[in-house]
């Protein structure tokens, strides 16, 4: 792979990774070096069951792609865990790195590796982990659409851990690219649990929902020459008993060229 040797550089320069789980499907595409990349994504989940509902998860996010192939973000991120009662909370600061492992068409698929930090922020009875999540990403044109899954491992760090283990969770997206302004797509989350401990599948996390996803000039909008206003809208239902019945997930992204 091209970009192999010289990923695995700059990724030993980095301090380990980690990361929170959020609704959404990373691309090996997503690098648009010399563009300032404004983020927000967020979820809101949903229950009958009243220690299942009100989880909410915002972030705010800043980035850029360092150089062709390599992508870096900073994230502020905000929950509320469901069933809680506890108020929306500034949770971690988090470092994202995306490298692009791949040119689009050279191999079967396109690949790239994801890893992030997330540096707890909260204290006392809210306190939580450090985490680090890192993992590859794998895309795929077929006819009219384009397939993404990312294939994720978490491991908590710091005082605050409640397992040694390693986290499994995938993401799958299929979009039909019939329009850029707005196409559909599905996609999938689970969360198998800790691996070599995992529960059987009905006692997973697992949701499936259709999305919208588009994107727009800036120029089109009147808001400038350049750059791209992109944006995600879902539902996602719950596929087994111990996943919430339904959930809200949003995405909103802004690239300003410099």
């Amino acid at each position: 792979m091209k970009y192999l040797p010289t990923m695995l550089t700059a990724l030993a320069l980095l301090a380990p990774m980690a990361a929170r789980a959020d609704f959404r499907v990373v691309s090996p595409y997503e690098i648009d070096y010399g563009e300032i990349e404004i983020e927000h994504n967020g979820s809101a989940v949903f229950d009958r069951r009243p220690d299942n509902t009100g989880g909410r998860s915002y972030t705010l996010e800043i980035g850029t792609g360092l150089t062709s192939w390599w992508r870096s973000e900073v994230e502020l991120g905000f929950e509320r865990e469901s069933g809680s009662g506890q108020p929306t909370l500034l949770t971690q600061i988090v470092t994202e790195n995306m490298f692009q492992l791949t040119q689009p068409g050279q191999y079967f698929a396109d690949f790239g590796f994801y890893v992030e930090y997330g540096q707890s922020l909260t204290r006392g009875r809210y306190a939580t982990s450090n985490q680090v999540t890192f993992g590859p990403l794998i895309a795929k044109d077929i006819g009219r659409t384009t397939n993404t899954l990312n294939l994720f491992f978490t491991r908590q760090l710091g005082p605050n851990q409640t397992s040694q283990r390693l986290n499994f969770t995938y993401a799958w997206q299929t979009r039909w690219n019939i329009w850029q302004p707005l196409s559909p797509a599905i996609e999938i989350y689970g969360d198998t649990g800790a691996l070599g401990a995992s529960p059987q599948l009905q006692k997973q996390q697992l949701m499936i929902g259709p999305v919208g996803v588009g994107s727009i000039h800036l120029n089109d909008l009147g808001l400038g020459k350049g750059g791209k206003l992109k944006y995600e809208l879902g539902w996602l239902f719950g596929a087994t008993s111990a996943s919430p019945q339904g959930a809200l997930r949003w995405r909103l992204e802004v690239e300003i060229p410099f």
